[in-house]
């Protein structure tokens, strides 16, 4: 016998009972609900599927007992995936609720025998939770605090079920195609015919005996020992059985995990201006970025370890690739628009490594970073040119602040950019010979100048008072720019000088401090 991939059910049997608080410890069902992790918590991090964790994390609040509804159903259904790992979800009872087409087909029979509900009011946390989600907010740092709420959802699990079924269960994941290629009869209860499936992913859940899927006896009573767990049908994050103070300081530290550096301004979006916001993709570490353009940036896409790849703009220009090593995160990103398109940027990891500048220093040089906080995406807006279609005209960093401790050099002040904003120039940052040191200081500055007004005066002081002559030209724009100190009061000290320049003269230059550590 061959079942369609719809639903029939059979109600021979339609009990349903509420247990008294007594029998919740020591009813019929007690064992098998804590044989399928009934008040404990499960992770849903792992590639495989859920995972249930050892301890329990609920309780039920004052009077409060679940539902159990005795059941008697035979069903199969068809869900679809995009992912193998949705698909590894499927084979362990959770699936999204809209079953959007996917790559991925699982065929899933099912024989449900009970069904158990729970209210989110009435359950309550353990005290132990809850103690250890206390005093991971009390941690001094932002990275402690993330990582002390982050070991507790570790051992307490991300989400606990509110409504589960327990049966027995037989899934099946393949491809279409594959799926169309099997003899007629394959897919029946018998599992005669399984041997004959070679590509397909194959879960069997209760029912230790295979003769519970003989064709003739998918409707014999399996013993309530060996039901499992078939479906999820609804769960809440374990963090939403606490209380409400503990959940708003996990709200308000949970906002600060991701910064958009520059502020992410969005005007409005014409016609003629496309966007693309890597946000959903902030979970994930960077492996490279892609950059198209020459005298102006193209294009931009982010690929990840996963094999994710976000793609802002289009493709054309010179292709340049910069790529990291293992546990290597860009923490600084220089970018130069010139107003209404972005020409030029950079990129500087934890490694102390800097990319070539891709593109021109034609505008303004802006530094991009988040203290404590990796690149981890990007926005890129983009606007079609009269001539050139369309072009990068911003790029805005995301950058997740829980995943380093700390970075190096976050306490190093750029001061503003002086000189040239429209003309463009051969780029330098000496950040590529300091890298991450911070004992590298400025030993001597020698400097070369003309007359002519066509390029910066430069005159320098230190922290002794002592002054240098003024080299280059006595008119044009003046500017200053001062050491900042630091909260003891001790002046930083300039490091290095990134900026941009021509064959003959420097026309542009911002300055690098970095704490004083003698």
């Amino acid at each position: 016998m061959s079942l369609s991939p719809f639903t029939y059910t059979s109600d021979a049997s339609d009990n349903s009972i509420s247990l008294p608080p007594e029998v919740n410890s020591s009813g019929e069902y007690d064992k098998t609900l804590r044989n399928n992790g009934w008040l404990h918590g499960f992770r849903v991090d792992n590639m495989d599927g859920p995972q249930v964790v050892g301890l329990q994390v609920a309780s039920y609040a004052d009077g409060a007992v679940p539902y159990i509804e005795e059941k008697n159903d035979t069903f199969v259904e068809m869900v679809n995936t995009y992912t193998k790992r949705g698909s590894n979800y499927v084979h362990h009872d959770v699936k999204n609720r809209h079953n959007a087409p996917g790559a991925w087909v699982t065929r899933r029979t099912i024989v449900s025998r009970l069904r158990v509900q729970i209210l989110p009011e009435d359950l309550t946390a353990m005290s132990d939770f809850q103690l250890a989600i206390e005093e991971a907010l009390k941690r001094p740092t932002r990275f402690e605090q993330f990582h002390g709420v982050y070991r507790a959802l570790s051992r307490w699990g991300d989400v606990v079920p509110l409504d589960i079924e327990m049966g027995y269960s037989l899934s099946l994941t393949d491809t279409e195609a594959n799926f169309s290629r099997l003899p007629p009869g394959t897919l029946d209860y018998s599992l005669t015919h399984l041997p004959m499936i070679n590509t397909a992913n194959i879960t069997r859940k209760g029912a230790t005996s295979y003769m519970g899927w003989s064709e003739t006896s998918t409707m014999i009573d399996v013993p309530a020992i060996e039901w499992r767990l078939i479906k999820v049908i609804e769960v809440m994050p374990t963090i939403k059985l606490l209380p409400n103070e503990l959940q708003a300081q996990l709200t308000n530290i949970y906002a600060e995990r991701l910064t958009y550096v520059p502020p992410l301004t969005i005007a409005p979006i014409s016609d003629l201006c496309k966007l693309n916001d890597d946000t959903v993709n902030a979970s994930k570490n960077i492996w490279r970025v892609e950059i198209r353009g020459a005298s102006h940036i193209i294009g931009l896409s982010v690929h990840y370890f996963d094999g994710v790849i976000s793609r802002g703009g289009r493709d054309g220009g010179n292709h340049h690739m910069f790529t990291l090593t293992e546990g290597e995160y860009i923490i600084e990103m220089l970018t130069c628009a010139d107003g209404e398109w972005l020409r030029g940027m950079q990129f500087i990891t934890n490694m102390g490594r800097c990319s070539v500048i891709y593109g021109s220093l034609e505008g303004v040089p802006v530094i991009s970073r988040s203290k404590g906080g990796i690149l981890v995406g990007l926005t890129t807006s983009t606007k079609k040119h009269p001539e050139w279609d369309y072009l990068v005209t911003s790029v805005n960093g995301i950058w997740r602040r829980d995943f380093i401790r700390s970075v190096p050099k976050e306490d190093d002040v750029y001061s503003d950019y002086f000189g040239a904003r429209t003309e463009s120039g051969t780029g330098f940052n000496d950040r590529a010979l300091i890298g991450n040191s911070s004992s590298m200081q400025v030993s001597g500055v020698e400097i070369w100048s003309g007359v002519d007004i066509d390029g910066i005066q430069l005159c320098f002081g230190t922290n002794r008072g002592r002054t240098s002559d003024i080299c280059g030209g006595g008119t044009g724009r003046s500017f200053s720019t001062s050491a900042p100190m630091d909260k003891l009061g001790r002046y930083y000290r300039l490091q290095y000088i990134l900026g941009k320049c021509d064959n003959s003269r420097l026309n542009g230059v911002m300055f690098a401090w970095t704490p004083d550590l003698s």
